[in-house]
């Protein structure tokens, strides 16, 4: 961790250039010098040994940015809850061994708690032998069972980024440090010399007020937010000229709102990012600005597909999981369960094996219906599913968030024409439902149902009968 004590000391000399900021509170970088000078000597006073895993909770700010940075270098292993709900944490913080708490508040202060929860495991005792290592401790995002607690080095996070030095962005921090893509995001922006800034909330007017008012240059998000710009008129109350490069990962890209995102900021370079909480952000190259095919990985970072699906080996990967067995095999290599095509050395994510819907032993794509319904007028967003059938095995089943009010009948006799008439038999949605709830969840990716029941006042046998044909 040499290497960041270096850039650490490096930033007392850069007063005037702004690291952080948060609902419009400005941090040079001598400023986070001097807190994270101070974490360092409140985690003595605390009695914060190394080794010790502590949770990170409350309001982002630099002062909780200032703390990350102490406990780093005090080689402890730090978990940060920044998405997650009282429930969820409770159960997580004896999941993850937690020591100690520390909470920040909306009025800047801060509190330390100290944790019943800490005790030895075979994966945080690699990070605590000699000489110790920082670690991080992400959870999954559990869209597929419960959360899995990953377990990283910090020095292996830190090298990733270090290995090539980027551009000194003015960046909307999207994904907050709890996740892998808000950490890689947090330490590029600061070790790049670039400004970190922060939202309260990531509605659509507030991140555009932010992006107006910090003039940001570089805004990483999902498809699924950038959908809701899209469709939101609110944007055009901002001047958002400051944007040069767009990046979107976390799930497939529909094609409608790529192209949809190029007519409305043609002046911004996009690009389509791809990783995983157990194995980093993988480098990327996308084919063109209007493509959803990608090159993927690089130096340190091995891919390579089959049976349609991609597997990742890197030296950026974590340790494992404290609460599930290893998905690596043997030779370090992960079964990432996403399905791709392949074209001279281009891969397009399809979505997750898991997901994909087997309709009488026909394979359907969620994201391929998922496109062509984007198409139609007044339909905002989508999410397609597998309902179980005694027939067929599974159906498809469609979704839809409307832009105006609209009978669901027509809804679902729109939709239903429209995919009849470009898609196979098995692949059009035998019912079509119209929703009012987010179909996200707090780190904006569309939430996808297991397969259910069919309920019989929306599919019917002669529709079941369809799909077969």
């Amino acid at each position: 961790m040499q290497n960041l004590g270096k850039l650490i000391e490096a930033w007392a000399d850069r007063a005037g250039r702004t690291a952080i900021v948060c609902d419009g509170a400005e941090l040079d970088y001598a400023q986070l010098h001097d807190r994270i000078r101070h974490w360092r000597e409140q985690l003595q006073e605390t009695g914060v040994a190394p080794g010790a895993c502590i949770a990170l909770r409350g309001k982002v700010s630099g002062d909780m940015i200032g703390l990350l940075f102490a406990l780093v270098e005090n080689a402890n292993i730090v978990v940060p809850f920044l998405s997650a709900s009282d429930f969820e944490v409770e159960d997580a913080l004896a999941t993850a061994c937690v020591d100690g708490v520390f909470e920040f508040s909306n009025d800047g202060s801060s509190r330390y708690t100290h944790c019943g929860y800490g005790q030895p495991h075979p994966l945080l005792d690699r990070l605590r032998g000699e000489p110790k290592e920082a670690g991080l401790i992400l959870f999954t995002s559990g869209s597929t069972g419960k959360n899995k607690a990953s377990v990283h080095r910090f020095s292996r996070l830190i090298a990733h980024v270090l290995q090539k030095p980027g551009t000194a962005y003015r960046t909307l921090i999207f994904l907050m440090f709890d996740h892998i893509g808000g950490i890689n995001t947090l330490l590029h922006v600061l070790f790049n010399g670039g400004t970190a800034v922060f939202v309260a909330d990531r509605s659509v007017p507030n991140v555009c007020q932010a992006i107006e008012s910090q003039r940001v240059q570089l805004l990483p998000t999902t498809p699924t937010f950038l959908n809701m710009l899209l469709i939101s008129d609110q944007r055009r109350d901002y001047d958002l000229s400051s944007l040069e490069l767009v990046t979107y990962g976390t799930e497939p890209m529909s094609l409608a709102t790529l192209k949809a995102l190029n007519q409305a900021l043609p002046d911004v370079r996009c690009k389509q990012t791809y990783g995983l909480t157990e194995v980093g952000i993988l480098p990327t190259r996308s084919e063109d600005a209007g493509s959803t095919w990608m090159k993927v990985g690089g130096e340190h970072h091995e891919i390579r597909v089959v049976d349609g699906i991609l597997w990742i080996r890197t030296d950026a990967a974590m340790i494992g999981y404290l609460n599930a067995p290893s998905p690596f095999d043997e030779d370090g290599w992960l079964n990432t369960g996403d399905k791709v095509e392949e074209r001279d050395g281009y891969l397009r994510i399809l979505g997750r094996e898991s997901e994909i819907i087997n309709v009488g032993g026909e394979k359907v794509y969620p994201s391929e219906i998922e496109n062509l319904i984007l198409q139609l007028e007044n339909v905002s967003d989508v999410v397609v599913s597998g309902k179980a059938s005694a027939l067929t095995g599974q159906l498809v089943f469609a979704t839809v968030q409307l832009v105006a009010p609209e009978p669901a009948a027509q809804v679902e006799r729109r939709v239903r024409a429209h995919c009849r008439e470009h898609l196979p038999p098995f692949k059009v949605p035998v019912g079509v439902a119209v929703s009012e709830e987010a179909m996200f969840g707090a780190r904006f990716k569309k939430i996808r149902r297991p397969a259910r029941t069919a309920q019989s006042d929306v599919v019917n046998a002669e529709r079941e009968q369809e799909s077969v044909d």
